[in-house]
């Protein structure tokens, strides 16, 4: 007896709920264990390193990787795969550069902070820094794999075993019984 596929819809917008919120869209797809796992690991990865980084580790800078290697956020290219959760770091960074500085959106969103403010933070929370970093960083990178797997679908589908393999199967238990 065999399984019928997953039926994956429309993969694209699939792959594109899958980025902005991981797990979703393996919910669109009625995949809702492994949407709800997706959503409780990444945004939960996410979410601790954030807290571990208060909330000053995510962000984007707006500069040449050539010409100013070291403010250039490559961490952010990683982050941003989170979705919509790592969005206000790309938009604080978009305002910042374009417009100047201060507080954004009525100061719900902060300016960039400084490396200063940045180091301040290691004398009193030491590597739980780094840690949260890299925690935000591995969260986006876990969804680029759920991303895939929300447009892809599941590796393995059950497949029907063919006749003269089942028939050979069949013949080798008949000649070990006897």
């Amino acid at each position: 007896m065999s399984r019928s596929p997953v039926p994956l819809k429309n993969p694209v917008k699939a792959a594109f709920l899958a980025w902005m919120v991981p797990g979703l869209g393996h919910v669109y797809q009625g995949r809702n264990g492994k949407g709800l796992l997706y959503a409780i690991c990444i945004l939960g990865l996410y979410s601790v390193g954030l807290y571990l980084g208060e909330g000053k580790i995510v962000f984007w800078k707006w500069t040449n990787p050539l010409h100013d290697p070291e403010n250039f956020r490559a961490s952010y290219l990683c982050q941003f795969w989170v979705g919509l959760a790592a969005l206000p770091g790309l938009l604080q960074g978009t305002l910042h550069h374009f417009y100047g500085n201060g507080p954004f959106l009525w100061g719900l969103l902060p300016d960039i902070p400084n490396q200063s403010l940045i180091n301040a933070l290691h004398p009193r929370l030491g590597k739980l820094v780094e840690v949260g970093w890299v925690y935000t960083v591995i969260a986006g990178l876990l969804n680029i794999l759920a991303i895939y797997d929300a447009y892809e679908g599941p590796a393995f589908a059950d497949q029907e075993v063919p006749a003269s393999a089942s028939v050979k199967h069949e013949s080798l238990k008949a000649e070990g019984a006897a």
